[in-house]
């Protein structure tokens, strides 16, 4: 069953801690995202590394590195990441790309690699030996809030097609009335952001994109 991942998008310590202290207490939360930018790859530049703390163990942490040709890893495994997630778009070529999710593979940590919506998916198809773990992008990287782009039903599927034991992960433009039908198409994580961090209440926005999943 698919499951919902919280996501922590913060460009101060205070923020982070602020939305990371309401995110841990999430019922049912196991894994959670955090979403790091380098005002390159992305326009906006979020919280580095570097300025965070020992995460909580009891969570399974993925960090997003929405950074242009990201090659050290290290910080995030002292801080307790245990997935690392880069982009396809970031390296120069697929051999720079291979050689990074080597490295991450070989600290111990699960190397994933996510993909604009505009990428084809077919891009991945070199890929398929090095990774078991893909996510699609629902929006543009780097802000929140952004509508859903209905592309990415089809992409799912088409990852499942060129790589069907490989976890799904999409991230953005997850909420109440589409959450369903992501999970329908075959994702296996939904990252959530804006629909529970800008909520007036992040536990009931929450737990309504919940009982949305389990109605699917």
């Amino acid at each position: 069953m698919a499951q919902l991942v919280p996501s922590i998008l913060e460009t101060s310590k205070e923020a982070f801690m602020q939305t990371y202290s309401q995110e841990v207490k999430l019922p049912g939360v196991s894994r959670i995202q955090v979403d790091f930018g380098d005002g390159i790859f992305v326009p906006n530049r979020m919280l580095p590394v570097e300025e965070i703390e020992v995460l909580n163990p009891a969570i399974s942490w993925e960090a997003h590195l929405m950074i242009k040709f990201p090659q050290d890893f290290l910080d995030y495994q002292i801080c307790g990441f245990k997935t690392i997630i880069v982009h396809y778009e970031a390296y120069p070529n697929e051999m720079e790309l291979k050689e990074a999710l080597v490295k991450i593979k070989s600290m111990g940590l699960e190397p994933a690699v996510a993909i604009k919506n505009e990428t084809p998916v077919k891009a991945l198809a070199n890929l398929a030996a090095d990774i078991k773990h893909v996510q699609l992008m629902g929006v543009k990287p780097g802000f929140q809030g952004s509508p859903f782009m209905e592309n990415t039903y089809e992409r799912i599927a088409a990852v499942r097609e060129l790589m069907p034991h490989a976890v799904v992960e999409v991230d953005g433009g997850i909420n109440s009335d589409n959450a369903g039908k992501v999970a329908a198409a075959g994702a296996d994580y939904l990252i959530l952001g804006s629909a529970i961090t800008k909520a007036p209440n992040m536990l009931e926005s929450f737990e309504k994109i919940q009982s949305g999943l389990n109605k699917n």
